[in-house]
């Protein structure tokens, strides 16, 4: 009876030091996958504050001639994902050479930024960078800010919903699920997969335009930091 009592004892041990060290390298790999997220969003960062300056490094195609897989026309900035939040714009939505290589991704053929329609978007959540990882903490007050060649579009936020992968009218120019939207609108939209790390679902942030500040008058003064950096 003691001998028995004691086989069960170790597998017991045995079962727990499994769970443990399965855990470990989970949260490790979890850790891995978060630390590489970080490295690569500082680096897209970084070569993001190399445009749109009065003494830019590198400069913008222009939004309306932006056509060609890759094209680089703008940049955004989003406050509430960090005071220093910036990521360039590029033309499509293939991962290479734009999600994982620019950061966001401008889905061809819907509007360009400041256009009556839906200027939409999409960036991953986890994974190089993940430039959209945490577009759920939006709401209500926020604006996001889009730089181009001519200046700078101030969007407010209207609206976050989760969707399925087929779902392909929250992009179109009046989604019809974004309440109050309407013929004539200037909307935009952020898109990602969602949970994050996974592409079960899609995350679905709805915009409007506010205001338009021309370039010549420098970033808006909520981000007027950047005309520094």
């Amino acid at each position: 009876m003691t001998k028995h009592r004691g086989k069960h004892h170790w597998t017991y041990w045995a079962a727990i030091a499994l769970f443990v060290t399965g855990a470990g390298f989970l949260g490790f790999g979890a850790w891995q996958y978060f630390l590489a997220d970080t490295v690569d969003g500082n680096s897209k960062t970084s070569v993001a504050r190399e445009y749109g300056g009065v003494d830019a490094k590198k400069h913008f195609v222009d939004a309306a001639e932006a056509n060609k897989l890759g094209d680089v026309f703008g940049r955004m900035v989003v406050p509430r994902l960090g005071e220093d939040w910036i990521r360039l714009i590029g033309e499509g939505t293939k991962w290479h050479p734009v999600l994982n290589d620019i950061g966001i991704g401008h889905y061809m053929g819907t509007a360009k930024p400041g256009e009556v329609g839906n200027f939409a978007t999409a960036a991953h959540r986890g994974g190089f960078g993940g430039s959209y990882r945490d577009i759920h903490r939006l709401k209500k007050g926020d604006l996001v800010y889009v730089q181009t060649n001519d200046g700078w579009y101030t969007y407010t936020y209207l609206q976050t919903k989760i969707v399925k992968p087929e779902d392909t009218d929250v992009i179109s120019p009046v989604p019809k699920e974004l309440i109050g939207a309407q013929e004539g609108g200037r909307y935009m939209t952020m898109t990602s997969c969602d949970p994050i790390y996974v592409n079960t679902n899609r995350i679905i942030v709805w915009l409007e335009l506010q205001s338009f500040t021309p370039a010549d008058r420098g970033a808006p003064a909520a981000i007027s930091w950047i005309d520094s950096k």
